[in-house]
């Protein structure tokens, strides 16, 4: 398996990315896709919404769905301890907030060392960074190509239903 610099692997770009905590597990996001970072105060639930709804939330008067994170990429079951935090997705039309437990950094371009995933890997997954050397840790980088996927199929669950 080579390993190589994340900013010149394909499922990454040159922005960076979030690095966040979700399930005791830390992950990385494309950047470009991340908006914001809000606390998830109050949420509504929806009655018989798909699993990996979790509610809306009022983001400046807009209602926004968050999403189960790891229930959208069949990532398992995972308890969030306390707090809530969400990052805003706006990827193209859509736009989502995802719950995670805490938000850990930016990693730059170039920093850290990425090895791409291997063959017991979920497909979530695009490889994993290694920022150690840089007083970071190993983080799990999402696809964010499948993200989309599934985000889209989401969205458009409900048009095929009725």
């Amino acid at each position: 398996m080579s390993v190589q610099p994340y900013s010149a692997a394909a499922p990454l770009r040159d922005d960076g990315l979030c690095a966040f905590w979700l399930g005791g597990r830390c992950f990385g996001l494309d950047v470009r896709w991340v908006g914001e970072v809000v606390a998830l105060e109050a949420m509504t639930r929806v009655p018989n919404a798909r699993p990996a709804i979790r509610g809306l939330f009022n983001l400046r008067g807009e209602p926004v769905v968050v999403i189960d994170l790891a229930k959208l990429l069949e990532l398992g079951d995972r308890d969030l301890p306390g707090g809530k935090i969400g990052l805003v997705l706006r990827i193209g039309g859509l736009a989502g907030v995802v719950e995670v437990e805490r938000v850990e950094s930016i990693i730059p371009p170039g920093r850290g060392e990425l090895a791409p995933r291997g063959d017991g890997e979920h497909r979530a997954v695009a490889g994993l960074l290694d920022d150690r050397a840089a007083g970071g840790r190993i983080v799990t980088v999402l696809d964010s190509e499948l993200l989309l996927e599934r985000l889209q199929a989401l969205r458009y669950l409900a048009d095929a239903d009725e």
